[in-house]
Parts: structure tokens; C-alpha cells; sequence
């Protein structure tokens, strides 16, 4: 039995296959074995995994038709042998010491899986963007060991539902997922690790982290997760995970993070999704959300401009006008804001003149003193020369 199973949902992606390959093959821990699973591609994706397969004998190829990242996955899943399981994504790459450092990690701790931090990069430039790590869980742990360290949801609600949700950002113990016989990612033709996160994040005992950039996304536009006809299953998806915390008995706790999460999403892919269709549907969940969970205290936790989104959706009749009242909205905002700008301006110039005032008018009192003391002096010494004569 290997230690680490590295899993390899491929379709279409001959471009950068051979680089993200590599990238898992070169990993300073050498005892995995890397499951490819060719999703239909009709590229020459095969042919690159084939002349890379008889040079590693630890590449296991399994060619199949095209049913989707979900159930390729999966069919990964029950191959693997290994004591631990990792999803990886064949347009991105992980840098060398990657699995050596989850698996140290997720070993000590004794974890169900381990998280790492995501940077993200793009072809036309060498920028490497660290501002969006996915998780930062050395701000809500602070001085902490992540070697010897463990927490679950309890201490992290946000990140069940408002975080990264991409299997690549986590190692698994393979026991863990056994454990449950649900642990199947869905068939949906998009969005299909976001139940798969939550149930992670739900159901885990012991959560680990390792605080450092291990994993480098491509931005890739062409890639099935930034096609704007897959928003439409976004609603399924929220669904989905109400369902989750229903079985598991955790809506109440969780309707905060749900909210939140659920307008999020739907805000997400509306204006990708360039849909009459998707905005009446919104619109309808945007309406059930107002009457039977929006109070006072939800409406605080959700950020102002996200709020005034999802009460200008409720607002408009049709996508186009909510696109034009959108855009009145945030040309008035413009034009606040450069109001705010001017008084700020004016004010300081204000100042600007009464502190010149001030100098000017201490300047004449100055001068005014000076030639009452002249004054004074002289009719001294007349007084003083009369009395002499």
C-alpha cells in the first residue's frame, strides 16, 4: 500500500498536462501513486499520459467516457490504494514538497484531512496573486503549532460554507472517507465539490492545516468551472447543501453561514450567466430568503454591497433592468463619492484660509503693537525733555 493517492480527472487538457504532471511526479515524497482518469478527452490528452505512464510505472490509467469531473472522480476514489487520497486538478501544479509537507502534517496530527493555502497565477504574466489563500487560519489560531494542532467546524463555521470548497486544498485519510458511505462527489455537471467540502467539514473530528502556499492555480477561462452556462446549477447545488445540514441536524446552527452563502453563490454566476431564466430564478429564491429568513441580525452579517445587490434584484422586474438600475445605482455612488471628495477639498482649503487669516490678522496686531510702543516711547521723552526744560 502506497501512502498517498493522487487522483487526476482529465478531459481536454493537453496543454498544460505535461507541466502539472511533472509537477506531481518530481513531489520530494515518493511513495504515491497517480491515478489518471482520461474523461473522453479528444485531445491528445491519452497519448501524453500514455508516453508519460512508460517512464513512471506509479501512473494508472483508466480511459473512459465522458460523464464529468463528479464521477471521474469517484471511479479515482475506488481505485485508490493508498493511506491517504488527493484530488488534484491537471491545468494547475503543486510546488515539490507539497505532499511530503500535508502528509507530515496530517500524520502528526493524527487528522481526517488536512488544508493548505492556494496561490493563483496566470499565463500572460510571472505574478504569482497570494491575496485570496482560500483558508487563513492563522488569524482565527494564532502562535499555534499546525504540527501539533487540531479543531473542527466549531471553530472555523465560516469556512464550512464561505471558503474555498475545491478538493485540491486538502489531503484526506482514506479512512475518514471510507467511513461514510456517501462520500461521493455529484454528478452535476458543475460545482460538484461543494457538497463533497461541506460534509468534509461537517462531519471530521480532527481538522489540521498547513499555513503555506503548496498548491498553484491557473486561471484558465477555458476550463469547465469558468463556463458561464454551468451557473444555472448553482441552484441545485444550494439545495444540495441545505439538505446536508438538514440530515446532519444543523440548519438552525448554520443559517447565518446558509444565507450568506446561498446569495453569494447565486450573485456569482448572474451576470455570467446573461439569463433571463437565471434572473427570475433568483429572484424567486432572493424572495423566499427575505420572508422567511432575512431579519435584522442576518441582514448585519452580510456585507453592505451584497445586500444592496440582492435588494436591487428584488427591486427589478427583468435582468435588463436590473443591469440598468445596477448601473444608475452605482453611478450615483460615483458621484457621491466624488461630492464626499469636494466637501473634503473645500474644507481643507476652508482651513487653509482661516489659518492665513489668523496669520494675517496676528501679523497687523503685531505691527500695530510695535507702533504703539513707538507712540508710547516718544510721548515719554517729550514729557521727559519738557520737564527738563
Amino acid at each position: 500500500m502506497v501512502k498517498i493517492s493522487v487522483i487526476l480527472p482529465i478531459y481536454n487538457i493537453a496543454n498544460f498536462l505535461e507541466e502539472s504532471l511533472k509537477s506531481v511526479l518530481n513531489q520530494t515524497l515518493k511513495d504515491i501513486e497517480v491515478i489518471c482518469i482520461n474523461d473522453g478527452s479528444t485531445d491528445n490528452s491519452l497519448e501524453i499520459l500514455n508516453k508519460f505512464a512508460k517512464k513512471d510505472n506509479r501512473i494508472k490509467i483508466i480511459d473512459k467516457k465522458n460523464e464529468g469531473t463528479g464521477v471521474t472522480r469517484n471511479i479515482g476514489l475506488n481505485e485508490a490504494s493508498g493511506d491517504y487520497i488527493y484530488f488534484f486538478d491537471p491545468d494547475d501544479y503543486i510546488v515539490e514538497n507539497t505532499l511530503y509537507e500535508l502528509y507530515e502534517n496530517i500524520t502528526l496530527n493524527n487528522s481526517d484531512f488536512v488544508l493548505l493555502k492556494i496561490a493563483r497565477f496566470r499565463e500572460d504574466t510571472d505574478e504569482i496573486d497570494y491575496s485570496r489563500p482560500g483558508f487563513k487560519l492563522e488569524d482565527i489560531f494564532p502562535n499555534k503549532d499546525f504540527n501539533n494542532f487540531v479543531f473542527n467546524y466549531h471553530d472555523t463555521k465560516y469556512y464550512v460554507l464561505n471558503a474555498s470548497f475545491a478538493p485540491w486544498t486538502k489531503l484526506y485519510r482514506k479512512e475518514f472517507l471510507d467511513s461514510y458511505d456517501d462520500f461521493i462527489f455529484d454528478s452535476v455537471p458543475a460545482f460538484e465539490d461543494v457538497p463533497f467540502h461541506v460534509k468534509s467539514m461537517l462531519r471530521a473530528k480532527r481538522i489540521s492545516y498547513v499555513p503555506k502556499f503548496l498548491y498553484r492555480y491557473r486561471y484558465n477561462p477555458n476550463s469547465n468551472s469558468n463556463d458561464p452556462i454551468h451557473g444555472k446549477f448553482i441552484f441545485k447545488i444550494c439545495k444540495l447543501v441545505e439538505e446536508i445540514l438538514r440530515k446532519e441536524n444543523l440548519f438552525e446552527e448554520f443559517i447565518d453561514e446558509f444565507i450568506l452563502f446561498k446569495i453569494n453563490q447565486i450573485l456569482a454566476y448572474l451576470i455570467p450567466a446573461s439569463s433571463e431564466e437565471y434572473f427570475q430564478k433568483a429572484k424567486i429564491e432572493f424572495r423566499i430568503i427575505e420572508k422567511k429568513f432575512l431579519n435584522d441580525e442576518i441582514k448585519k452579517k452580510i456585507p453592505m454591497m451584497t445586500l444592496q445587490k440582492f435588494n436591487l434584484i428584488l427591486k427589478s422586474n427583468s435582468l435588463y433592468e436590473f443591469i440598468n438600475l445596477k448601473m444608475i445605482q452605482e453611478e450615483t455612488e460615483n458621484l457621491s463619492k466624488i461630492n464626499q471628495d469636494i466637501n473634503i477639498l473645500f474644507k481643507k482649503l476652508n482651513n487653509q484660509y482661516n489659518n492665513l487669516y489668523l496669520i494675517q490678522q496676528s501679523s497687523k496686531q503685531k505691527k500695530r503693537s510695535i507702533t504703539l510702543k513707538k507712540s508710547s516711547e516718544d510721548i515719554l521723552d517729550y514729557i521727559e525733555n519738557k520737564s527738563k526744560s
